[in-house]
């Protein structure tokens, strides 16, 4: 299995010889407003350019994965840039009706039960999008959904991935963890937040509760590092797990690094441009 960070959420998910593109995001750097409410008021974002045009990742791609469609997931560029027929894996019929609005076609939605594509199983887990009780009043006012997924990936001959999505810790996430026993979580672990919202992706103290509950687990952060409401950067992430011991089967990829990862954990890793 390879993981390729990208930019943002947005990542290529080599599994069993197929290619997963996650969430994409095209837009060119600082194209959008800031974040209205955020707690940094003027950043605009995407806050870096992707590192490589997206043409030369976009080819040879087998299926599109939507978590959600919020817009630092899925924008007119990669609407733009993507075949309508490509296959695409949404959590719901909100997120099919979404895709089909731009000309998307082949749209299959995921669920709790297994969907097969080829002969990797897939399996659609709840996601947590913050504390409701302080984020649903920021979601109502914007007119967003909270509603998002994450995706397991399954084969025999891989190790078994668990894309969390947007998500903090909570029961959705350690039930899937002890129902799939993955041998690694990708997690985006930004913090981003809101003026009174809380994280709404998980932070530093989601990802020691995480590392707690599965100390082998192998962690890949991402959506770092691009949007205007982050809280948490990768050099803070790093100094964080360091200190606190937990580094060791830690990955936080820089945009352009691809990770090669077997059942074991990492193989090894470099850069990609």
């Amino acid at each position: 299995m390879q993981f390729q960070q990208i930019r943002n959420a947005t990542s290529i998910i080599t599994f069993a010889n197929k290619r997963f593109l996650i969430d994409p995001l095209f837009a060119p750097k600082d194209f959008f407003e800031p974040f209205p409410k955020s707690l940094i008021p003027n950043r605009r974002w995407p806050m870096v350019e992707l590192p490589f045009e997206a043409t030369k990742f976009v080819e040879n791609i087998d299926a599109l994965i939507l978590t959600h469609s919020h817009v630092d997931h899925f924008d007119d560029f990669a609407a733009n840039a993507l075949p309508k027929d490509l296959k695409a894996f949404v959590q719901d019929e909100y997120d099919k009706n979404f895709l089909q609005k731009y000309g998307f076609n082949n749209i299959e939605i995921l669920t709790k039960d297994e969907t097969v594509f080829d002969d990797i199983k897939l399996y659609k887990t709840p996601c947590l999008h913050g504390n409701m009780e302080t984020a649903m009043p920021y979601y109502k006012m914007f007119g967003f959904r909270p509603d998002a997924m994450g995706v397991i990936f399954k084969h025999e001959n891989e190790p078994t991935v668990y894309l969390a999505g947007d998500t903090i810790w909570c029961d959705f996430v350690k039930n899937s963890i002890d129902k799939f026993a993955p041998n690694a979580i990708i997690i985006n672990a930004a913090a981003a937040q809101l003026e009174h919202s809380g994280p709404i992706i998980m932070g530093t103290e989601d990802i020691a509760k995480l590392c707690q509950y599965a100390p082998n687990l192998t962690v890949i952060a991402s959506h770092m590092d691009a949007v205007g409401h982050a809280t948490l950067n990768r050099k803070e992430l790093k100094e964080f797990i360091t200190a606190k011991n937990i580094s060791k089967n830690f990955l936080i990829p820089d945009d352009g690094e691809l990770l090669y990862i077997n059942k074991m954990g990492v193989e090894n890793f470099d850069l990609k441009y």
